[in-house]
């Protein structure tokens, strides 16, 4: 895929890997210059990425992303315009190792996800939708250090996070609208879990 094909997630991947081949460590720091202060959706996007990747079984990891989830979608439901995170969570890296593996997972992902998306309908990524949103992400990425114990279910609250992001990023509102139909599926879900268990 050339720079001229490339769509919001590609540019990003791209990005990450130039700047992990010339020594930089890959940590939430290093999306944060890449990507700007102001470009909340990528900064949601790619750790959200991480744990729907196989990098999610490391131990603390889930946690970590649930923290910046929450940091970052906590100021854009408060309408924020550029984006705060504190050093302690931006300097968090990953090994060259698991950095390697990430970048060969995430260059397939990020070429099926361009080739998807577009601006259209661009209606359902307006402030309001942007905000309700990330009150959403906030909730998600508050559950998932609960979720590390659970196989699987951090990666599927990812995912929540990750289409979110990538919505907003690309200003996609029928995207948008397959979001919302994914937070209603893992709702339902929940709530057939929590029946089953006997504590619904």
């Amino acid at each position: 895929m050339t720079g001229s094909q490339e769509g919001a997630l590609g540019r990003l991947v791209r990005k990450v890997e130039e700047r992990a081949a010339a020594g930089e460590d890959v940590s939430i720091g290093l999306i944060q210059r890449i990507a700007g202060q102001r470009a909340a959706g990528p900064m949601l996007l790619l750790p959200a990425l991480i744990v729907v990747s196989p990098l999610s079984i490391v131990p603390g990891l889930p946690t970590l992303v649930g923290l910046n989830t929450i940091l970052v979608a906590g100021q854009i439901a408060l309408g924020r315009e550029q984006v705060w995170l504190p050093k302690w969570l931006t300097e968090r890296c990953i090994s060259a190792r698991h950095a390697q593996k990430l970048l060969k997972f995430l260059r397939p992902v990020s070429r099926m996800a361009d080739g998807m998306v577009r601006r259209r309908a661009r209606f359902m990524t307006g402030t309001v939708m942007r905000r309700i949103g990330a009150v959403v992400c906030v909730l998600v990425g508050a559950i998932m250090p609960l979720l590390e114990f659970v196989p699987f279910t951090s990666t599927w609250a990812a995912s929540i996070i990750a289409v979110y992001a990538l919505a907003i990023t690309a200003r996609d509102g029928l995207l948008a609208m397959a979001w919302t139909g994914l937070v209603g599926g893992a709702l339902a879900l929940g709530w057939m879990l929590l029946k089953v268990w006997g504590l619904g």
